[in-house]
């Protein structure tokens, strides 16, 4: 769009750089999409994975945490980049995506403040 103002142009977000830009990275340095995404899970979600966790969905129906029998998923108790089991039964629960997200977001704060609080259910 013509006329529109644009921001005046600053130095790169990288600390060696010393480039001009007016998007925060110069296009040397502009991050990769999924640079940085966890190597625990490997290929993602694979037709063995999507069968492992429909059973896992029938074998346990609905939320161990609330009950709720929608919107579920499947966690690792212990996750993948802690050294759990992908494919152990045992290794699984069933949780709504509320629950898992609150579930996800203990494991990450443990993993970065090991000295900190455990989990709590």
């Amino acid at each position: 769009m013509e006329g529109m103002p644009t921001s005046p142009p600053s130095r790169c977000g990288d600390p060696e750089c010393q480039e001009l830009t007016t998007q925060g990275r110069c296009e040397k340095h502009q991050r990769r999409a999924w640079a940085n995404k966890s190597k625990a899970w490997g290929s993602g979600s694979t037709r063995k994975w999507r069968t492992f966790r429909a059973q896992m969905l029938e074998r346990e129906p609905q939320c161990r945490w609330c009950g709720a029998k929608t919107g579920l998923e499947v966690d690792h108790l212990i996750p993948l980049s802690e050294g759990g089991s992908k494919w152990d039964p045992a290794n699984v629960q069933t949780l709504c995506k509320a629950h898992h997200e609150v579930k996800s977001d203990q494991d990450r704060r443990r993993r970065t403040r090991p000295d900190g609080p455990g989990l709590t259910f």
